[in-house]
């Protein structure tokens, strides 16, 4: 992800969409979009569903 897309993708993110729907978006794997946001330090919300550790 080039630093627009992870800029676009921290936006979206932080409105409330997850990363399945931010991947789709952008054209990228829910897991790539994961590791983009954390590069810049984005917490990551647990999926919904699962327990946190």
């Amino acid at each position: 992800m080039s630093d627009t897309e992870i800029t676009t993708a921290a936006a979206l993110y932080s409105d409330g969409h997850s990363a399945a729907t931010i991947g789709r978006r952008l054209g990228f794997d829910p897991q790539t979009v994961i590791k983009g946001l954390r590069s810049v330090g984005v917490p990551i919300r647990p999926r919904p569903g699962r327990t946190p550790r």
